[in-house]
């Protein structure tokens, strides 16, 4: 349907008298441009609302317009939080020559990439294609019947205008050298490769093998700035680590997280992270938060610190995940998705200080705070300094006790600076790695597992009704989930299972898993594909970006429902899924860390608190010297002292256990054996207790039994502390 003006117009009256117009044209505190992004409600968009460019969203009346008027489209993708795209928009979109030129000659369409990740991820591969590169904001010019053939990130003012009256020249006068470009652009978009490739069992070690070859032995990390922490290559690094020791992997591992969390990357003064640093030392970051980041990192140190018992760790997750329960939650329910790098026009100035600023607030506890805090010129941001540790390793636990004080007094000042702005849009995908997130941090903090339950129901209520919704703003969902939404969320919700045993949890996990099946799964070549959107190519990604890889972790997911549900087809679409990117993933193993990770859970157990064996009949969990196992009611597993020397003996065997007790056993006679036999049923606990704290595994050998059958042994690998 066709919007007009006086539709843009009433729309913005419907804003109310506290709405304040994002542009610098303005008559008497009045807009004088409106255009449709009015009608969104995406923060982004809305920042784009009264730019003199007469902007659509990424919809029908935009593309329908297109070809009626047969012009070309100009699609801009960003989101709200950007920097660049702040700096594009007040030098090129608020312009009026630049609007005079999109207005007369094309159709622009902006899209908020954190909305349509199926759109951005269409248009970024297209902008790979044809430059080799891209980032945002995404600028893609398009035929009027939606194939792109130009792209670029970041124009100059007269760089656009230059390369907007151009190709309108060609469009107008040499038409079909765009047509076959961008018909060669989709040619290469819907290529595809089916072959498989035999993956080895020791995939996980070749894939850390090839990490450890880029890493910075100076400052961590596993490439050159601009540095991002690539939390899906951290979590299979301590993966490898807990399952493989060796000093090199340790060393990779803790010169990677000490650095990060040194400060500048690290917020110390708020608790949390930026989304990346621009240089070496992690100390001079990019100043956006976003969500994902908060959650994975989260993950990330809750992990290392199972691995090490370092109370770092500890610390630096429970901080992550406190920053997101105070500055970025919803009364008490969803997770706001950024703040920007900005804050009065400028870059960083919510987060620097000045040498003056500091002994003002802090007075003669300067000194003090120099004891830990390095101002020297190594931390100068802008003739002002970064806050970061001088030796994070040289801090004792004790010490964050005067260290944390000291950072409260800076937190209570920065509050009364002006704050960047808040994108308040909640999406689905981003808080459900919250959730997974809180129930990881659960291990180190129960206070957090109440948090996560509480997420959990929220999202359920208000995202999942009828069909699953991606989008809430102002309490109003929208926009139709995609298949992250789906992947992410029934992860989160069979961890938030295992940790409570609330069986709703599973129960819609499940539900949301066939849904996606669905929706989303390839039939004829396996996988699942990132959306339904009949305007782009809805490609099926593997590899790790930003957030986790929605494959890699439906392949998990997949996984772990079959273990948990007894339910067999999940177990063969997981292999086909594996199978479907097998080549790819052994191309380039550790550019595909999550589905990596999954696949080693797969081959050697999951390493987590909870387990289950014999399809779901046995639940094990690990916890405080203790191994609980909850048996399915008609089994039972042979005792730790069998009377039979052919039945195989329940057994906990770690070299870290100095003692074990094992329950008493029950006598039972069943109709395949005439003797009477020594079983486990029911619920049973192993107390034990370890030579040393230190982390350790366990291997648990038992065989299930009903009356009619046993089962062959199986060996499972538990976390032990």
């Amino acid at each position: 349907m066709a919007h007009l003006d006086q539709d843009l117009q009433t729309a913005y009256q419907q804003k109310g008298t506290d709405y304040q117009p994002r542009t610098r044209h303005l008559e008497n505190g009045k807009a004088k441009f409106t255009n449709h992004l009015i009608l969104a409600n995406s923060p982004y968009l809305l920042q784009h609302a009264h730019n003199p460019v007469n902007w659509y969203g990424f919809s029908d009346e935009a593309f329908k317009l297109a070809k009626q008027q047969n012009k070309l489209i100009f699609l801009s993708i960003g989101y709200a939080t950007c920097h660049w795209c702040h700096v594009m928009e007040e030098e090129s979109f608020e312009d009026l020559a630049v609007a005079q030129v999109l207005n007369k000659n094309f159709i622009a369409i902006k899209v908020d990439r954190e909305v349509l990740p199926d759109v951005d991820s269409h248009f970024m591969d297209i902008a790979q294609l044809l430059t080799g590169s891209g980032g945002w904001p995404l600028n893609v010019v398009l035929t009027p019947a939606g194939d792109g053939f130009f792209a670029g990130t970041y124009f100059p003012k007269n760089t656009l205008i230059s390369n907007l009256r151009r190709l309108q020249n060609v469009w107008q006068y040499e038409q079909n050298l765009i047509t076959k470009t961008a018909a060669s652009v989709k040619l290469a978009l819907l290529e595809k490769t089916s072959s498989t490739t035999k993956l080895p069992q020791n995939l996980q070690s070749l894939a850390v093998q090839n990490l450890l070859k880029t890493f910075d032995e100076f400052d961590g990390g596993f490439s050159d700035a601009p540095k991002f922490p690539h939390e899906s290559q951290l979590l299979m690094l301590i993966d490898e680590q807990m399952r493989h020791p060796s000093h090199e992997k340790l060393i990779a591992l803790t010169t990677t997280l000490d650095t990060m969390a040194s400060g500048g990357f690290y917020d110390v003064v708020a608790g949390d992270f930026h989304r990346y640093a621009t240089d070496n030392a992690w100390a001079f970051p990019h100043f956006e938060k976003m969500l994902y980041n908060q959650a994975q990192l989260a993950m990330v140190y809750s992990k290392a610190y199972q691995l090490t018992h370092k109370p770092l760790y500890k610390h630096i997750a429970k901080q992550t995940l406190d920053y997101a329960i105070g500055e970025m939650q919803h009364k008490n329910q969803g997770f706001y998705s950024a703040t920007d790098a900005d804050s009065n026009g400028e870059e960083g100035l919510f987060f620097i200080w000045s040498r003056q600023e500091l002994a003002s607030i802090l007075g003669d506890n300067l000194v003090e705070f120099e004891r830990y805090f390095d101002l020297s010129h190594s931390t100068e941001f802008e003739q002002q300094y970064m806050i970061r540790f001088k030796d994070i390793n040289q801090i004792q636990a004790s010490d964050f006790i005067k260290i944390d004080a000291l950072l409260a007094k800076l937190y209570q000042a920065r509050q009364h600076r002006k704050k960047p702005l808040l994108d308040n849009k909640i999406l689905l995908s981003w808080n459900a790695l919250l959730l997974k997130a809180l129930v990881m941090a659960s291990e180190i903090d129960k206070k957090y597992l109440l948090t996560a339950q509480n997420l959990a129901d929220f999202l359920l209520d208000n995202f999942y009704q009828n069909d699953l919704k991606r989008v809430q703003i102002d309490s109003q969902t929208s926009q139709v989930a995609i298949f992250e939404d789906y992947a992410y969320f029934a992860d989160g919700l069979i961890d938030l299972y295992d940790a409570t045993g609330h069986k709703k949890y599973l129960t819609t996990a499940q539900k949301l898993t066939d849904e996606a099946i669905r929706n989303f799964w390839d039939k004829q070549n396996f996988g699942f594909k990132i959306s339904n959107n009949k305007r782009i190519s809805n490609n099926k990604e593997i590899y790790d970006g930003a957030i986790f890889s929605a494959n890699g972790v439906a392949y998990g997911t997949l996984n772990k429902l079959s273990a948990r549900t007894q339910d067999k087809k999940y177990q063969q679409l997981a292999q086909q899924l594996l199978s479907s990117f097998s080549t790819q993933i052994n191309q380039a193993p550790s550019a595909h860390a999550s589905i990596v990770k999954n696949y080693s859970n797969k081959q050697q157990g999951a390493l987590t608190k909870t387990v289950y064996a014999y399809d779901g009949r046995i639940k094990i969990q690990s916890n405080h010297n203790q191994v609980i196992l909850n048996i399915e009611k008609g089994w039972h597993i042979n005792a730790n002292k069998v009377l039979q020397k052919s039945s195989i003996a329940t057994q906990l065997l770690s070299d870290n256990i100095k003692t074990i007790n094992y329950p008493q056993a029950k006598r039972i006679n069943l109709g395949f054996s005439q003797e009477k036999l020594a079983v486990y049923d029911e619920k049973i606990t192993f107390n034990f207790s370890l030579k040393d704290e230190k982390f350790a595994l366990a291997k648990l050998t038992l065989q299930a039994c009903s009356d009619k059958v046993c089962l062959p042994p199986q060996q499972i690998t538990l976390l032990l502390n």
